[in-house]
């Protein structure tokens, strides 16, 4: 078996449990999103500093190449 469809399986065997509570339960995408949220939340902790970062290093970025506002009087 190829490496890219042992991935593909295994990412359908992690998103299993998630999909049969959304298919069975009333309001199940909800349920379901809550405890996949709760599963990764180490993940999404490290994502969200990640983007963080990248948006201060921008917004400083932007900051030292925009002509300041008293040059251009």
């Amino acid at each position: 078996m190829s490496p890219r469809i042992a991935d593909i399986i295994a990412c359908i065997r992690r998103a299993a449990p998630y999909l049969a509570i959304e298919l069975v339960l009333p309001g199940g995408s909800l349920i379901a999103l809550v405890l996949w949220i709760t599963k990764n939340r180490g993940m999404l902790k490290q994502r969200l500093a990640r983007i963080r970062f990248r948006a201060q290093t921008a917004t400083q970025l932007v900051a030292v190449l925009r002509p300041s506002a008293a040059s251009t009087l």
